[in-house]
C-alpha cells in the first residue's frame, strides 16, 4: 500500500509539471519546425534558381587569332607586313522561342516544387492530427484505468475493515488484493502505452527534445459537425496531389515545345576587325547550323511520350481522389451513426450495472465474482466509447484530407 501510495505521488508530480498541448498548437509547432517542410522550401529555391538561369541569353564570344606567322624561310618575317590579326566577337541568337518554352518549363517546375511544399505541409498536419488523436486516446485509457484502480482501493479498504472486525473470512480480501494487483498492472501497461504514443506525437511534430506533455484537447459529449461542407465534387480541384499532377502535365507540355524548337537552328552573327598586313579591315558575318542528320527526332519522341504519362498519371489521380473522398465520407458516416446511437446508450447501461453491482455487493446481495465482471464490462464500454469517439474524430481528419480542405492560415 505505501509503495502505491509513492507511485502515485511520483505520478501526480511528475503531471503537474507536464506542460499541455492542444491540437492547434501541436499543429502549428510542426509547421513551424519540421525538417521536411524546411526541405521542401529549399527544393522552391532551387527551383527558383533554375528559372532564372532559364531566362539567360547565351553569352557572347570573343576571340583574337594571329595567322601567317612564320620563323623560316627569306626574306624574313615581318610582323606588320607579312601577318594577319584577328579580333572577333560572336553572339549566338535564340529563334523559334526557345528561351520562352525554358523559362515556361522552369515556371512549371517552380509551381510543381510549391505543390510539394504545400502537401509536405498537409502530410506533416495530417500526421500530427492522427498521432494526437491516438495519443489522447491513450490518455483517456491511462486516466480510466487510474480512475477504476483508485475505485478499487476504496473496495480493498472496506475488505480489510470486515476482515478486522471478523465479518469476512481472510482468502476473500487475499483475492481482493490479487484483482488489485492485476489491476495495477493494467495500469502500468496503459501508462507505457500513453508514454509511447506521446513520444510518436512529438517524432511527428519534428521536435527535437521530448519533454512531458499533457494533452489538453477535449472531448465533449456533443459530436462537432466538420466545419467544412461534405461535397466531394470540388475534392478533385482542391487536393494538392492533383495540382502536382496538373503542373507535371504542363512541364511536359513545355518540354514539348522546347524539344520542338531546339529542332531548328539557331543564328550566330560575327563582327570583328582584320589587320592584314598595312591594311585594317572589318569582319562581318553569320553562322547557320544544318540540321541534316539531326533534327532532335528523338527529343521530341520521348518529350511527346512524357507528356502522354503525365497526361494518363492526372487522370488516374483525378479517379483516386474521388474514391478516397467517398470512402471517407462513408467512415465519417458510420463512425458518427456509431457514437449517435448505439454506444451511449452501451456505456451508460454498463456504468449503470457496475454502480448496482458495487452497491449489492457491499450489501452481500452479489459474490466477488459479479463485482468484477461488472467492473470488467463499464471499463471495456467506456474505453469501447473513447476509441470511437476518437475515430471520429480521425474520421474528421482523414476527411479534411481527402477533400482537400484548406488549412488555417490559407494554406491548402
Amino acid at each position: 500500500m505505501l509503495s502505491r501510495i509513492l507511485v502515485l505521488f511520483v505520478l501526480v508530480c511528475s503531471a503537474s509539471a507536464q506542460q499541455p498541448l492542444s491540437l492547434a498548437d501541436a499543429v502549428k509547432r510542426a509547421l513551424e519546425n519540421h525538417p521536411d517542410i524546411a526541405a521542401a522550401g529549399e527544393r522552391v529555391a532551387e527551383q527558383e534558381g533554375l528559372r532564372v538561369q532559364a531566362g539567360k541569353a547565351p553569352n557572347p564570344t570573343f576571340s583574337l587569332q594571329w595567322e601567317n606567322v612564320r620563323a623560316w624561310q627569306q626574306p624574313g618575317f615581318r610582323i606588320g607586313e607579312d601577318s594577319d590579326f584577328f579580333g572577333l566577337l560572336q553572339q549566338e541568337w535564340e529563334l523559334f522561342g526557345k528561351r520562352r518554352q525554358r523559362v515556361r518549363q522552369a515556371g512549371a517546375q517552380i509551381e510543381t516544387a510549391e505543390l510539394e511544399r504545400e502537401l509536405a505541409r498537409r502530410q506533416v498536419s495530417l500526421r500530427v492530427k492522427q498521432a494526437y488523436w491516438h495519443a489522447l486516446a491513450a490518455q483517456h485509457r491511462l486516466r480510466l484505468f487510474e480512475e477504476n484502480l483508485a475505485n478499487f482501493e476504496k473496495i480493498v479498504g472496506y475488505h480489510e475493515a470486515r476482515v478486522r472486525e471478523g465479518a469476512m473470512a481472510e482468502a476473500d480480501l487475499i483475492r481482493v488484493r490479487l484483482e488489485g494487483e492485476r489491476l495495477a498492472l493494467d495500469r502500468n501497461e496503459a501508462g507505457l502505452a500513453a508514454a509511447r504514443v506521446r513520444l510518436q506525437l512529438q517524432l511527428a511534430m519534428g521536435e527535437e527534445s521530448f519533454p512531458p506533455i499533457t494533452l489538453s484537447e477535449p472531448l465533449p459529449e456533443a459530436l462537432p459537425d466538420p466545419p467544412f461542407p461534405l461535397d466531394s465534387a470540388e475534392a478533385v480541384a482542391r487536393r494538392v496531389e492533383v495540382r502536382i499532377r496538373r503542373a507535371a502535365l504542363e512541364e511536359s507540355a513545355a518540354g514539348t515545345a522546347l524539344a520542338q524548337a531546339n529542332a531548328r537552328p539557331n543564328l550566330t552573327w560575327v563582327a570583328g576587325y582584320k589587320r592584314s598586313g598595312p591594311y585594317n579591315t572589318v569582319v562581318l558575318g553569320a553562322e547557320v547550323p544544318l540540321n541534316i542528320r539531326d533534327r532532335n527526332e528523338g527529343n521530341i519522341a520521348a518529350a511527346r511520350a512524357g507528356e502522354r504519362y503525365a497526361a494518363t498519371l492526372l487522370r488516374a489521380s483525378q479517379q483516386a481522389v474521388l474514391a478516397e473522398a467517398e470512402a471517407a465520407l462513408e467512415s465519417y458516416r458510420v463512425y458518427r451513426r456509431q457514437l449517435e446511437r448505439t454506444l451511449p446508450a452501451l456505456r451508460q447501461q454498463a456504468m449503470e450495472t457496475a454502480s448496482i453491482a458495487e452497491a449489492a455487493y457491499r450489501e452481500g446481495g452479489a459474490d466477488l465474482l459479479r463485482l468484477l465482471d461488472a467492473q470488467r464490462v463499464r471499463i471495456e464500454a467506456q474505453q469501447t466509447y473513447v476509441e470511437a469517439r476518437v475515430n471520429y474524430e480521425l474520421a474528421i481528419v482523414d476527411l479534411e484530407q481527402a477533400l482537400g480542405i484548406p488549412q488555417a492560415g490559407g494554406q491548402p
